[in-house]
Order: structure tokens, then sequence, then C-alpha cells
């Protein structure tokens, strides 16, 4: 019981951590005249983990994204590297994760906070190509509700992860 009240506390201690940092750099920025883009965007609300890393941590998430995924998958597709693309994505994720666990440090708990999220990446991309075959997943409000507690949870684990408490 007390590492799930740790897991929520420091998923919350790193939220308001970073986007307390985040809102001093816009209010500065907004004195000094330079408009400077918001860096998370509600990411507990988010309704699967694509959508969690394009609400959190977003100038480092985009960096990442634009500068190591993007650039791997579309070099693998130019140069044929491999037979589809999902293989090209999937390699791409654990590439992009596994530096973003690595960018943070080279203890066990980074790396595997960055495999974890290639997982769950891979993981929510799988299913989804999936859904759009045989639409198992449900729509509306509660659909929603539900979607945003899982999504919330997994997070919330990566964040113990992260923490270094259980590894």
């Amino acid at each position: 019981m007390a590492t799930f009240k740790y897991m929520y506390a420091y998923s919350f201690y790193l939220f308001f951590d970073f986007a307390g940092y985040s809102a001093f750099a816009i209010g500065t920025g907004y004195l000094l005249g330079i408009k400077v883009p918001p860096n998370f965007n509600k990411p507990f609300l988010a309704k699967n983990i694509k959508d969690f890393w394009n609400r959190w941590h977003m100038s480092l998430s985009f960096w990442f994204r634009d500068y190591i995924y993007m650039r791997f998958v579309l070099d693998s597709a130019k140069k044929k590297r491999f037979k589809n693309r999902y293989t090209s994505a999937y390699l791409g994720y654990l590439l992009l994760f596994g530096i973003m666990g690595i960018w943070h440090g080279t203890q066990l708990q980074y790396i595997t906070y960055g495999l974890y999220h290639a997982a769950m990446m891979i993981g929510y991309d799988w299913l989804e190509r999936k859904n759009k075959k045989k639409h198992f997943w449900g729509e509306g409000r509660a659909w929603d509700v539900l979607a945003i507690g899982i999504t919330a949870h997994f997070v919330f684990f990566g964040f113990l992860i992260f923490s270094g408490r259980i590894i």
C-alpha cells in the first residue's frame, strides 16, 4: 500500500515540479515580450500513451520524436531496411525511448523506464491496428473516463520505475 501511495505522490510531484518550472518560464517570457509555448497540456487526462506523450514535457518529447524517431523511421523506409513499416516504427520506439531513458541517466531505473514506455507505445500501436479491424474499443464518455484512468495508472507505474523505488 505504501508503494501505491508513493507512486501517486511521486507522479504528481514530478508533474507539479516540471509544470511549475515551465509556468515560471512562460511568465518570465511574457514579461520580456517573448511567447514561450506551453510544455504540458493536461497530461493526466490523456486517453492513451501516445496522447500522453503529446501532452507531457512537450519540448523534450517533441524534440526526441522529431530528431530521433522520425529520422530513424524515414531513413529506414528510404533505405528499405525492414520488410514492413511496423518493424521500423517499433524499433524506432525502442531507439527513441531507450535514448530518452539514457538521457535522464545511465542508472538501471532510467533505462528500464525508457524501455517500459517503448513497450507501451508498441503495445498501443499494435492494439490500435487490431481495433481498426475488430472494433473492440468502445466510444462515449464512460469509455473515455476508463481510458484516462487506465492510461494514468500505466504512466504512474512508469514514474514509479523512474523513481528507482522498485528497481
